[in-house]
């Protein structure tokens, strides 16, 4: 708990920051808090280091893309502490510009070669950002599932499934969405959509299943290559499908068929 005064305190070094440290290019913020006497293991408390976040975050919200180079620094170069104080001003710039703040983001994830930073990102920054506005996240999401690694896709799956278990009904339109590009889908994007087929199976099965029953009766042989990507589960219906793709006269389609056949023969004994 941080008392009354040191509240006082700390708002008034915020304004004395941002009205003379920033514009000098002084971006190590930690002086604001270095001098608070209560610590715990030798750290500042992080409920310190987020009040203070939240305190610049409020009065640079006005201006809020002025101080971007200040957010890069903090990420870069201030440590978790800068990392935690990142995350609190950029939910506050959100507010202000949420396609920019969404794209700005994105380029971060995309920049970062340490898993636990895009973790972190995605679970303090892009995970707020879409709980936000869900149903216009939708298109930059699929943008992004495509445009990373698979180690950095599977976590913003995991993401996007989240977010989906608390709200249905963006799940249901992301899925929809993700749907209208399966027909031109590259080589590329068919892992990128079978490893959220995969991820979708461990957390909503029956979804899972619903997908693969829409398109029991397709002959587009992409339908099943992308199908067959993301097999991950046996199931009756499943068998049966395969089985009966596997007569297909059309050999591009019946060799996903075999494959994807296989699979579950394997899984059924």
């Amino acid at each position: 708990m941080i008392t009354l005064d040191w509240k006082e305190r700390l708002l008034n070094d915020c304004s004395d920051f941002i009205e003379r440290k920033i514009p000098a290019g002084d971006f190590d913020f930690d002086i604001i808090y270095n001098a608070y006497p209560n610590r715990i293991d030798n750290k500042i408390p992080r409920d310190v280091v987020i009040f203070v976040a939240n305190s610049l975050g409020s009065k640079m919200t006005k201006n809020h893309k002025d101080y971007l180079t200040f957010c890069d620094y903090i990420w870069s170069h201030k440590g978790s502490n800068g990392k935690i104080a990142f995350a609190c001003i950029i939910n506050k710039f959100i507010k202000k510009d949420y396609d920019f703040y969404f794209k700005y983001t994105k380029i971060k994830i995309k920049e970062c070669v340490d898993i636990n930073e895009i973790i972190f990102l995605l679970d303090k920054v892009l995970y707020p950002i879409i709980n936000k506005q869900q149903i216009e996240s939708i298109e930059s999401l699929i943008s992004l599932i495509s445009e990373t690694d698979e180690k950095v896709c599977q976590s913003i799956i995991k993401t996007i499934l989240k977010c989906g278990k608390e709200n249905p009904e963006f799940l249901k339109r992301f899925i929809t969405k993700l749907e209208y590009k399966w027909l031109d889908a590259e080589p590329d994007f068919v892992k990128v959509i079978g490893l959220f087929l995969k991820n979708l199976a461990k957390v909503d099965l029956q979804t899972y299943l619903n997908i693969y029953k829409t398109y029991k009766l397709t002959r587009e042989p992409i339908f099943v290559e992308i199908l067959t990507s993301g097999l991950v589960v046996y199931d009756d219906f499943l068998y049966e499908l395969y089985e009966n793709w596997c007569k297909s006269g059309n050999a591009r389609l019946k060799k996903a068929a075999v494959l994807g056949f296989k699979f579950l023969s394997k899984k059924k004994k």
